[in-house]
């Protein structure tokens, strides 16, 4: 799926970026070298209603202090002009992006609404693959300029380690809050989640949150119902549900899923490089 430009991309993320790079220029200029988005947005025509704009501002510094304050008030002033769609990132150099991102210091980030200076949570080798391969460059030198790192190997292992242990700790959840893994959201979460996961540790690429649905149909056919369920509630949330009379059998079929998604994904061995999974 291609990768679309900074035209194509809907008018919403155009503006909350904007707002977002015209605030840090009038606050700290200078400091704001690159913008840049990975995600289900890297992917035409996967930004749907609830989707969050995932996003990498490269600096021309470390931040200091002052700096940090100056981006902290950046982004709560972003937060009350644009409410949603959630915006979340994270500030690094430019370099940091060519090594490990294990290796990336604390620094400035946002997520969740909240701001704060630490380990991001998306600093992690599946961003810096999205980056490379489908990220979008909304301001700095295209992404494909910029050296990134890629490391088959390590992302291969953070991703198998994801599943055994964030997502088999969500399917535990599930399995002990029933209401809660009930409803269209958690289907959503989790028949997309988990087997976006799968899709990259088979054919060493990265997909979509739908595209995550996609795959189930592909890989776990017999699994389709709920996959197209989730896909719904993603997609088309105004048509009918085919779980509506009884979202207790979402629940068990939801929870079918990801306990075979999990389990045939960690038992994957060496994941595909990029240039195979390509031919």
């Amino acid at each position: 799926m291609a990768t679309p430009t900074r035209d194509e991309l809907p008018e919403i993320v155009r503006t909350v970026c904007d707002t977002h790079a015209a605030l840090v220029d009038d606050a700290l200029p200078g400091l704001l070298d690159g913008l840049y988005l990975h995600g289900s947005i890297g992917f035409d025509g996967e930004f749907h209603a609830g989707s969050d704009i995932d996003f990498v501002a490269t600096v021309t510094r470390r931040p200091t202090d002052v700096d940090i304050e100056a981006l902290r008030h950046v982004h709560a002033e972003l937060g009350k002009r644009w409410p949603s769609p959630a915006y979340d990132g994270f500030y690094v150099l430019e370099s940091d992006l060519a090594g490990r991102p294990a290796d990336v210091p604390e620094g400035p980030g946002v997520l969740h609404e909240w701001f704060d200076v630490g380990h991001h949570g998306d600093v992690k080798e599946i961003t810096w693959r999205e980056l490379r391969d489908h990220g979008v460059t909304l301001r700095g030198r295209p992404l494909r300029d910029i050296e990134i790192h890629s490391d088959d190997a390590a992302l291969h292992a953070a991703t198998r380690d994801n599943l055994d242990t964030y997502w088999r700790a969500q399917l535990e959840a599930m399995e002990h809050h029933p209401r809660e893994a009930s409803l269209p959201q958690a289907a959503e979460w989790g028949a997309l989640g988990a087997p976006r996961l799968h899709h990259l540790l088979v054919t060493g690429r990265p997909t979509s949150k739908s595209g995550g649905g996609r795959w189930v149909l592909e890989a776990f056919p017999h699994r389709r119902e709920i996959a197209e369920e989730a896909l719904r509630v993603r997609e088309r949330p105004d048509e009918p549900s085919t779980y509506a009379a009884d979202p207790d059998r979402r629940r068990r079929d939801l929870i079918a899923l990801m306990s075979e998604v999990i389990a045939d994904g960690v038992t994957r061995g060496s994941m595909p490089s990029a240039a195979a999974s390509d031919r």
